[in-house]
């Protein structure tokens, strides 16, 4: 007999063939998954979409809506948790990055919720059906943000990512998410002179 020509090593082969097929198919599903959005567990969707993504550094930062979509097959829930305190800012987490060379991005601006809520026995749920929206309508963001050194503050000629997570701790009982939206926007001069 010729080597590699015993009677069990085309089954064995055969089956070495599936498992690196698996392995190829798992790790496509792993590096699309990151591709996708970002879609919690649950099949819901959040995104922002902003008022404008273009605008002027001494412009007021523009309204933006978080979008909730399910595209999962079952009903979901979401804990309306977004505004518990009416004169307090809403219950979400902003980060601003400005985008720089070889895809790297460095913090420059924050907004965090700097108060806890006890909890009482009603809380307020929003039923989200396969295919269904929630939008969240987030007004005067530029009252809440903390811009870091060493300008304090947004420049014109940059490009910019904002993200924003809402955290739901109760949504499902005992299941803690984290829905994260990111939009990309331009810093640009519009003076009337340039």
């Amino acid at each position: 007999m010729f080597p590699g020509r015993s009677p069990g090593n085309g089954q064995a082969r055969a089956a070495m063939k599936k498992i690196f097929q698996y392995l190829g198919l798992l790790a496509s599903l792993s590096l699309h998954a990151a591709a996708w959005g970002d879609m919690a567990d649950n099949g819901v969707e959040c995104s922002v979409v902003m008022e404008k993504t273009e605008f002027d550094a001494r412009a007021a930062f523009p309204d933006f809506k978080l979008v909730f979509t399910n595209k999962g097959e079952k009903t979901v829930r979401l804990f309306d948790d977004f505004y518990p305190l009416k004169d307090n800012g809403p219950n979400i987490f902003i980060k601003i990055f400005q985008k720089q060379t070889r895809g790297q991005k460095k913090e420059a601006a924050w907004y965090n919720p700097r108060y806890q809520i006890e909890r009482g026995r009603f809380l307020n749920f929003i039923a989200l059906k396969p295919g269904e929206k929630h939008e969240v309508l987030i007004k005067d963001a530029y009252l809440l943000m903390l811009y870091l050194k060493p300008f304090r503050r947004l420049i014109n000629g940059e490009k910019y990512e904002l993200e924003v997570i809402f955290r739901d701790g109760y949504g499902d009982p005992g299941v803690r998410r984290k829905y994260v939206g990111r939009k990309d926007f331009s810093v640009v001069d519009q003076s009337p002179w340039r």
